[in-house]
């Protein structure tokens, strides 16, 4: 039977405009401000970025193309670029990302190195982060530049549409009572694993090393030293020790502080195994910048003193030292994340791992100060110091302490690692 052409051109429309909805819908959403060309006043600067962070930044940075950029995860990600305009500054661009892993750091990295002429390099890199393994070495970096440079894998996107559904639901509630069961995401093939019990598995297959890197015991090397010679001053620090004296707090902590301190604390550090590939990309990041003449500081942010003790707890102080001794024979180093009076006052945290508005406004002050310390700027922040003080200038350094080439300069709260290659 042949179709008549009436009903066959129909056809042909209908599905041709059930194909172009979802692009006609992000055309005019635009959930990521691909072309902003409809402004329906839209929460995108809180929904849209925090579900997919780098894309967001990827569409939006080459519109601005500062010279001094911020990278990292939601610590750095809490320096925000309107701290920095209060303080005059409006050629900073913060390309931190929530949960940003080195990869994704890296990879943000070597995007800017093609996209601009930088000044300026901020990159906070706290410990944790140099685990491959950390939030399971997750990318999505590639995925955002990929979208970002192609329109129509942008508009066909279910992803950005979905993102352009929940801010449409955000500005008007009642869509969601009225579309409920709709969804933006299409049926999708899966691979489901294997449950079945393994009845044979030899012992020997148990026992392979590669089913688990950490699974061997290793000979320690050199005589066995017991914590208690070390009065709680941590494994192999020499003439360091005083500088990382046992952390003595005893409080009680609100319910999310002390889950986390208790939970993720043991997470962070009971498997922590630092990754030579993830150094490999700091020390590219580093090179570059020297070769280039791009000024680099490294940023180790706080966390409260509690979770700071995990690290120990877990027989970690002394590669805590090392990291630090490490890192500064790159670039200077910002180390925030000791005990101080700053990181034992909550008020200053969100959360164990997190600062509040105020103390990033006072961060994004110190940083200001390192970068240019004779500025109007630098003036401006230095007359709103409060109990954070890096050492700047020479008027704020509280001591220092010299090993070999490696430096120690501490202000309030606030110290400098960094190495003399003269």
């Amino acid at each position: 039977m042949r179709l008549k052409p009436k009903f066959y051109t129909a056809a042909i429309a209908l599905t041709a405009l059930a194909a172009l909805a979802p692009i006609a819908f992000n055309l005019v959403v635009d959930a990521y401000d691909h072309n902003q060309l409809v402004d329906l006043d839209l929460n995108k600067q809180e929904i849209s970025v925090k579900a997919h962070y780098p894309l967001y930044k990827m569409i939006e940075y080459p519109r601005i193309k500062a010279p001094t950029v911020i990278l990292g995860d939601s610590r750095a990600r809490a320096l925000q670029d309107k701290y920095w305009q209060e303080l005059g500054r409006d050629d900073v661009y913060n390309f931190a990302y929530g949960g940003a892993t080195v990869y994704e750091i890296y990879d943000t990295f070597k995007y800017l190195q093609d996209t601009v002429e930088l000044d300026t390099l901020i990159v906070s890199l706290p410990l944790r982060s140099m685990d491959a393994r950390f939030k399971g070495g997750m990318n999505r970096v590639p995925e955002a530049i990929a979208l970002a440079d192609d329109p129509f894998g942008y508009y066909t996107n279910w992803f950005v549409a979905k993102t352009g559904w929940s801010l449409l639901e955000d500005r008007y509630p009642a869509l969601a009572d009225v579309f409920k069961n709709l969804s933006f995401q299409p049926v999708q093939s899966a691979r489901a694993a294997d449950f079945t019990g393994v009845t044979n598995m030899s012992v020997e297959a148990l026992l392979d090393p590669s089913l688990c890197d950490e699974c061997a015991l290793k000979t320690p090397q050199g005589t066995l030293l017991l914590p208690s010679v070390y009065h709680g001053h941590g494994l192999g620090l020499g003439r360091w020790a005083g500088y990382w004296p046992e952390i003595t707090i005893d409080r009680d902590l609100p319910q999310l502080f002390a889950k986390q301190v208790g939970t993720n604390g043991a997470a962070d550090w009971r498997r922590f195994k630092q990754s030579d590939e993830l150094w490999a990309m700091v020390e590219e990041i580093a090179a570059w910048c020297a070769e280039n003449d791009v000024e680099l500081i490294f940023l180790i942010p706080p966390t409260i003193s509690e979770m700071q003790r995990r690290i120990s707890d877990f027989g970690l102080t002394a590669a805590n030292h090392k990291f630090r001794e490490r890192l500064s024979t790159l670039a200077p180093v910002v180390d925030l994340d000791y005990d101080t009076a700053f990181t034992r006052d909550l008020d200053n945290f969100t959360d164990a791992y997190h600062f509040g508005s105020n103390p990033a406004r006072k961060i994004v002050g110190e940083l200001q100060q390192l970068i240019d310390p004779s500025s109007n700027e630098t003036d401006l922040a230095r007359k709103r110091r409060g109990p954070l003080a890096c050492p700047a200038v020479e008027q704020d350094i509280t001591q220092t302490h010299r090993e070999g080439t490696l430096e120690l300069i501490e202000g309030t709260s606030c110290r400098i690692w960094r190495h003399s290659h003269g």
